[in-house]
Parts: C-alpha cells; sequence; structure tokens
C-alpha cells in the first residue's frame, strides 16, 4: 500500500458486500412472491405467505443461536475455527432432522389443502440446504470477509432467476417454478463449502466432544429460543389472520406486511456487519461502547422514522408499483404499519445489542413477552376488524417490544442516556398521538394520526440527542475498534 494512502474502511467494504449480496438474493425471493401475485393471483399468494411464515420460523431451529454464537466468538478468537466448526455442525444435524420429521407430520396432517402443502415442502426444503449455507456465512462474516457471502448469494439468485423466467414462459406449476428456489439454494451452499475449504481451511473431521456440546449448548439455546420468538413476532400476524380471513385478504395484509419484514431485513444486515465490532466493544463496560450504542440507536432511529413517513406518504403508489393493481386496496392496511417500522428497526438493533453484551435472557424475556401479547392482541383485533385489526396489533406489539428493551438498555450499562431519551420520545409522541385522536375523533382524521406520530418521533429525537454529527458516523466506521 502506498504511504499515506487512504483506504475504504472495511464497514464499508463489508456493508457493501453484504447489502448487494442480501438485495440480490431477496430480489429472487420478492421475485418469486411478484410472479405468484401477477400470474398466479392473491390466492396463491396467501398460501405462499402461509407457507413462507412457517419456514421462516422453522428456519431459526436448525440455527437455535449457533451462527450468532460462532460469529461473537471466533470475531474475538479466530484460532478456536476447527473446534466451533465441527461442533456445531454436529448440533444442526439433529435439529435439522427434527425440521424434517416435524414438516412430514404437519405437512400431512395440518395443511388440507394440497397446493399450500406442496408449496410448503418446497420452502422447508430450501431452509434444509439454507441452515448450512448460512453456517458457512457466519465463519465469513466473523473473520469480516463479507465478500465470499455476497459471491453465494449472486449465485443463488443468478439459477433463481433463470428457474423462474424459463417456469413463468412455458406457464409451469406453482410447485414447479419454486423449485428454483432449491437449486439456487443447493449452488449457493456447495459454493459456501468450497470457499471455507480452500481459504479458511477448519481441518480434519472432527469427532463430537461432550463437554464441549454442552458449553455450546448452554451458550446457543438461549440465543436460539430468542432467534425462534424473533421470527414468530415477525410472522405471528400472518399466522393469526389466515384463521379469520380468506386467502385473497391474506394476500393483500402479505403485499402490505412485506414493508415491514424488509425493514427486518435490513436491520439484520446492518448489524451482521457491525456485530462483530459491538461483540468487542460491550465485552466489557467501556465509554467507548456506550457511544457506539448511543450513536447506532439515534441514527437508526432517525433514518427509519423519515423513512416510514415516506412510506405512508406514498402507500397508494408503492403497493401497485410493486405487486400490481390488485392491491391498491392494501395501502390503507400500509399507512396502518407503518408507524411499526422505525419500531421493528429499533427493536432488531436492540436484539443485537443485548446478545453482543452477552444480555441474551433479556432478549428472550422481551421476545416472550411480546410473542404473547401480540398473539393476544392479533387474536383479539383480528376477529373483531380483520386485517385492520390485525395491522393495528403489530404496531402495539412493536411499541411494546421497544419500551421493555428500553428499560433494560436503562437499567444496564451501556447508553443509559439514549434508553432515557428514546423513553421519553416513544412515550411522549405516543401520548400526543392518543390526545390528538381523542380530541379530534370528530374530524375523522383516522390513519393521518399515525403520520403525526412519526413527525413527533422524528422530533422528539432531534430534540433529545441532536442531530447526526460526523464524529458518531466516524465512531460507526472506524477500523481501528
Amino acid at each position: 500500500m502506498i504511504p499515506g494512502a487512504r483506504t475504504i474502511p472495511k464497514v464499508f467494504v463489508n456493508g457493501a458486500s453484504i447489502f448487494s449480496g442480501e438485495i440480490i438474493a431477496r430480489l429472487a425471493t420478492a421475485l418469486m412472491a411478484l410472479v405468484i401475485a401477477h400470474f398466479y393471483g392473491s390466492i396463491a399468494l396467501g398460501d405462499y405467505g402461509y407457507a413462507l411464515a412457517l419456514a421462516s420460523i422453522l428456519i431459526v431451529v436448525p440455527d437455535c443461536g449457533l451462527h450468532l454464537f460462532t460469529v461473537r466468538e471466533l470475531s474475538a478468537e479466530r484460532r478456536h475455527l476447527p473446534e466451533i466448526f465441527w461442533n456445531i455442525h454436529w448440533i444442526k444435524l439433529g435439529l435439522t432432522g427434527a425440521v424434517v420429521a416435524f414438516t412430514l407430520i404437519f405437512g400431512e396432517f395440518g395443511i388440507a389443502d394440497r397446493s399450500r402443502r406442496l408449496v410448503f415442502y418446497v420452502l422447508i426444503g430450501r431452509v434444509v440446504l439454507q441452515t448450512f449455507s448460512q453456517a458457512t456465512m457466519a465463519i465469513f462474516k466473523a473473520f469480516e470477509r463479507m465478500q465470499y457471502v455476497a459471491l453465494q448469494q449472486f449465485v443463488n439468485s443468478s439459477i433463481v432467476f433463470v428457474w423462474v423466467g424459463s417456469g413463468v414462459s412455458l406457464r409451469a406449476s406453482l410447485p414447479v417454478v419454486m423449485t428454483g428456489l432449491l437449486a439456487g439454494q443447493l449452488a449457493e451452499t456447495c459454493l459456501g463449502w468450497m470457499i471455507l475449504w480452500s481459504k479458511f481451511g477448519p481441518g480434519r473431521l472432527l469427532k463430537w466432544d461432550r463437554n464441549t456440546l454442552s458449553a455450546i449448548a448452554a451458550e446457543c439455546l438461549p440465543i436460539g429460543f430468542t432467534a425462534i420468538l424473533l421470527a414468530l413476532n415477525l410472522r405471528i400476524d400472518i399466522l393469526v389472520l389466515s384463521i379469520y380471513v380468506p386467502a385473497s385478504s391474506l394476500g393483500q395484509f402479505q403485499a402490505a406486511a412485506w414493508f415491514t419484514t424488509s425493514t427486518f431485513l435490513s436491520a439484520s444486515l446492518v448489524m451482521s456487519v457491525l456485530f462483530p465490532k459491538l461483540s468487542r466493544l460491550l465485552i466489557g463496560h467501556s465509554a467507548q461502547g456506550s457511544a457506539y450504542v448511543l450513536s447506532l440507536l439515534k441514527n437508526a432511529l432517525l433514518v427509519t422514522a423519515v423513512g416510514s413517513l415516506v412510506v405512508w406518504l406514498s402507500a397508494p403508489t408503492l403497493l401497485p408499483l410493486f405487486f400490481g393493481k390488485d392491491f391498491e386496496s392494501a395501502a390503507n392496511i400500509l399507512r396502518i404499519l407503518a408507524p411499526a417500522l422505525p419500531l421493528v428497526f429499533l427493536n432488531t438493533v436492540l436484539f443485537y445489542v443485548f446478545v453482543a453484551a452477552r444480555r441474551r435472557f433479556v432478549c428472550l424475556g422481551t421476545l416472550g413477552f411480546g410473542v404473547m401479547a401480540g398473539t393476544v392482541l392479533n387474536l383479539y383485533l383480528s376477529s373483531r376488524y380483520g386485517v385492520a385489526g390485525c395491522a393495528i396489533a403489530d404496531v402495539a406489539r412493536e411499541l411494546m417490544i421497544s419500551g421493555v428493551y428500553l428499560y433494560f438498555l436503562i437499567q444496564g450499562n451501556h447508553a443509559r442516556i439514549a434508553g432515557l431519551a428514546l423513553v421519553k420520545v416513544l412515550m411522549g409522541a405516543t401520548i400526543l398521538l392518543a390526545l390528538g385522536a381523542l380530541l379530534a375523533a370528530p374530524l375523522h382524521l383516522g390513519v393521518l394520526w399515525l403520520a403525526v406520530w412519526m413527525v413527533f418521533v422524528v422530533t422528539g429525537t432531534l430534540m433529545a440527542l441532536g442531530f447526526p454529527q460526523r464524529r458518531e458516523l466516524h465512531l460507526l466506521t472506524d477500523d481501528h475498534l
């Protein structure tokens, strides 16, 4: 390297790799949803959404916290790669077998509709391959060599694009078109193992060690249960709503909820880039770690609150643009869901913060509470108000989870100032919203008050924590931390 030459911060290189790869991968999944919506109709999209909701929960089972554990441990101590790699795979094999057994039993006895059952089987086949691919990705992330993750996902998506395009042109059935997801995932998994062997050398096969397996399981199970709750929390609305509304209405809600899922995905991608650094900073209780968390939370809430306001304003245009004219009526549902977007992002960031700080039981308890409260709210509101009630329950659930997370943030030693400020912002915005809606009820302003709430959040965050500063952004991108 030329002396004095400026290099691109590693966080940008890894961030570009993760986002470009994941965008390509998610484009393949989004393409599938769009193809189903345009060529197979809202009923098929409802079946796909239901099966995808189940698959997104089941994929967490063979993970069981193993991937986050791998990133956290190897980012601090890389010499344990062979021991960690082989032992997590012994655990993963048993968990994958349990998923396959559950899938066959539930598919035969729990899903009466044949087409929905076939879609479910295809997605679970993809899950089995995907979990082993994600194990190699965890190692690439721990070593901060995330360009390999992007390469895997590019190969996967390229195969899916070609397969889906060919299937649609040949007017193939939906299960045949969806088999492209299996073909792409198989290529991704094989490529990941090839890169791992050639670049990182996990060594020869190690026999399982009971003491090591027990130690890993003790660390991972709380994280794994929390991850299952995280996935269930994100999909509980679809599962409950499917009881009360027909598949066409479920498809309408699925289109609006796609923005919530995308927000969660964006937060997960950002944190997958920052998690190795965050894990190193939060091993102790340093002032630098607190400043890092403060900068992360402040900027995350500001950006996503402004983004949710844009989504609220452009909802009537966005849904027809992405899903077609049949989904214009879902715009009102998206406007109800819009306040959940910054909350979903904030809650995902806080989940990673507590995992990095080794406070995994905070995540487990908070998300357990969120799932229980969310299920009750969804059952009550969905049965009475249908799709709109389900959307309201989602926003309320995410707000409650934010409140619990921020309580524990204040009680701990990580960014107490940020926790206190954000509690005041969210509580103040919600109280003002409730008062305004109550006093102006005769005006029938409806979902307009949700846009006002987002304006309150942005304004309150700026007043409490100030405008974004250059030194805060530099802290997030500093390679020397």
